[in-house]
């Protein structure tokens, strides 16, 4: 049985907060970022449970933005975009998965690499104001990782998306 989830980030928040929405609509997750951080910490709490999950950190310097992802069960993986193109494969060897499709525009599949068994699927909304993203999870002994994931590239995405916007002016 696949959890369908809903990302949306809070207008004019400071602390660059976002809520993920279970498929009736009640917060199941919550992502706040620490308002003035060189690492731009960013922490990811159960919203039911109230227990954090995971921690994320960028790298301070890099060419390519790299964030680091300690797990609350000790598990540990990192991504960057390095390699983010129109489509992409992305291996996540400490988690033996694998992202395929287009990153940027958050389109894409997260696949067990060992097995190619589909485990997560995300995409964004089109008709939205607001980039509203969708999260479908097939594999649910996985979720709190791939919920993680799933807030890395949105960070990754927001970032380069501003990027492109200064590069315009």
């Amino acid at each position: 049985m696949s959890q369908t989830f809903t990302i949306t980030g809070r207008l004019a928040s400071i602390h660059k907060k976002m809520d993920i929405t279970d498929a009736n609509g009640d917060v199941a997750y919550t992502v706040a970022a620490k308002a003035a951080s060189i690492h731009h910490t960013t922490y990811v709490t159960n919203a039911k449970t109230g227990e954090q999950i995971a921690e994320i950190n960028a790298k301070v310097v890099s060419l390519h933005h790299i964030y680091y992802v300690d797990m609350a069960d000790g598990a540990h993986f990192q991504l960057s975009t390095e390699l983010f193109h129109l489509k992409d494969i992305k291996d996540i060897p400490e988690l033996g998965m694998q992202l395929r499709g287009n990153i940027m525009d958050f389109n894409f599949t997260v696949v067990d690499a060992a097995t190619d068994e589909e485990l997560a699927r995300g995409h964004r909304r089109l008709a939205s104001l607001h980039r509203i993203y969708d999260l479908e999870i097939l594999d649910e002994r996985k979720v709190d990782e791939l919920v993680c994931i799933f807030v890395v590239l949105k960070r990754m995405i927001d970032i380069r998306k501003g990027e492109e916007m200064a590069s315009t002016y």
